[in-house]
């Protein structure tokens, strides 16, 4: 994996209706004739885009490996329809004004489904830094109502993580050579970009710190981890590829978790999840019709109070985050909101909130592996104890997920899928309240994994 990234600017991301049947390359670096179509509109957008091509969007995928896991999703998951993935494209922009520009003219195409603006590289969701040294200060590892009862967990098989789960960190940079950390990479990770090096150590640390007489402990210390990043082997910033090469690597019940926020920058200029694209929602979609359980950061709303994502509503003008809504769309991905160290656990002030929120954990105050605001540098032994953001949150929930996926396998020789696995980790019966109860405070609840296990693994509630 490379350590270098070049910037990729505005991505204008385009979706040609599902009808049309176009051409699909696995480069980027060939015109695709089928816009020929449109004299017009190729024309003009020519002459924005310096004469650079349209190229597809997903390219660490053949079309041939892309249809047979739609054919196996759809197989899998009978309420599943998907669109066709091979009619999604990129433009690569230097400009902001002429991506805009350019979206606005392709949104009037008749050949067009949809074309918005993807920014370049979001910063991760972070707000900010015995036999493990600094276990006794995990206390999110704790009983509840603190934390959510890692500790219990170790005391039963698979509870460390141990066993055949796999998991996949999605977002743009990592510490290889931590001294605490143990995580595998692939030929489809892409590249990895130094100024988040000490986000992804730290991402890892809460889910994979090892078990040894350094540093902390994780969740799930013997987890198989890997990564994926959002910088892709081409150096352009694509998440839905990066979820797509992730897809290829996992199976049902594996975890994938998305320490990424989208900025909408053509309407509401605030912070979201990243399903708020797309492009992006149906790659998270197929994830879960393959059975695989998606972690997803709510993001930082960049205010003082977070963005409730009630209020979101897409190009449409519809609120596709509002389940009390008509247009409410449904990723199958856990959402993960942040909330204070302390009990009662309230919103943290800049995290996301609303009624597609499942979960919450520590947005603050965490002790992990690397340095939360600052470059560990070259040094393979740096710690924080206040990393925090919806990015500690997810991973904490990740964490829980793994644990629970882990211990239920070794107990009964087989997994459960996603929509379980967000009703096990969001349920008032198996988690502790915020402070104001998820009807007011919006963010759901913190898994506790004592219940999980006393009331529905170790119990045999669990529906296969």
């Amino acid at each position: 994996m490379k350590s270098d990234t070049k910037d990729c600017n505005f991505g204008i991301i385009i979706k040609f209706r599902d009808s049309l049947h176009l051409a699909h390359s696995r480069t980027n670096e060939e015109s695709h004739s089928f816009l020929t179509r449109n004299d017009v509109c190729l024309q003009e957008l020519s002459e924005l885009t310096g004469g650079q091509a349209i190229n597809n969007l997903y390219t660490s995928l053949s079309s041939e490996r892309i249809t047979e896991l739609i054919s196996k999703a759809t197989k899998l998951d009978p309420a599943y329809h998907p669109p066709n993935f091979l009619n999604y494209y990129s433009v690569i922009c230097e400009d902001e004004g002429e991506a805009k520009k350019i979206v606005e003219i392709l949104n009037k195409d008749d050949m067009i489904e949809l074309a918005y603006i993807e920014t370049h590289s979001t910063c991760p969701p972070s707000a900010h830094e015995a036999a493990n040294p600094l276990r006794p200060y995990q206390e999110y590892l704790n009983p509840a109502p603190i934390g959510i009862d890692a500790n219990y967990a170790w005391g039963f098989c698979g509870g460390d993580g141990n066993g055949r789960v796999r998991f996949i960190d999605i977002e743009q940079g990592w510490m290889f050579d931590h001294e605490d950390i143990r995580v595998n990479q692939l030929r489809t990770t892409g590249l990895n970009h130094y100024q988040y090096r000490d986000h992804g150590a730290a991402v890892l640390g809460i889910i994979m710190m090892q078990d040894n007489c350094v540093g902390g402990i994780g969740i799930t210390p013997k987890a198989e981890g890997t990564v994926i990043s959002q910088w892709r082997p081409n150096g352009s910033f694509n998440t839905p590829d990066a979820i797509m090469a992730a897809i290829d690597h996992l199976s049902f019940g594996d975890v994938l978790l998305l320490e990424a926020q989208s900025f909408d920058i053509l309407h509401t200029e605030r912070v979201w999840p990243v399903e708020i694209l797309d492009a992006t929602f149906q790659a998270i979609r197929l994830a879960a019709a393959l059975g695989i359980v998606v972690v997803e950061a709510a993001g930082n709303g960049m205010n003082a109070v977070g963005n409730d994502l009630d209020l979101f509503v897409d190009n449409n003008s519809n609120n596709i985050l509002n389940r009390s809504s008509a247009y409410f769309k449904d990723s199958h991905a856990i959402v993960v909101a942040g909330a204070s160290s302390t009990v009662p656990h309230i919103k943290s002030k800049y995290s996301n909130f609303g009624s597609r929120i499942d979960c919450y954990a520590w947005g603050e105050n965490v002790v992990t592996a690397g340095l939360s605001s600052r470059s560990s540098g070259s040094s393979i032994n740096t710690y924080s104890t206040d990393f925090s953001g919806t990015s500690s949150a997810s991973a904490i929930i990740a964490g829980a997920a793994i644990a629970v996926q882990s211990m239920t396998e070794a107990k009964y020789d087989i997994r459960i899928g996603p929509i379980q696995m967000r009703k096990l980790l969001s349920s008032e019966i198996y988690g502790t309240n915020s402070a104001n109860g998820h009807r007011v405070d919006k963010i759901g609840v913190m898994p506790d994994l004592k219940k999980i296990i006393d009331l529905a693994i170790n119990a045999g509630l669990l529906t296969f």
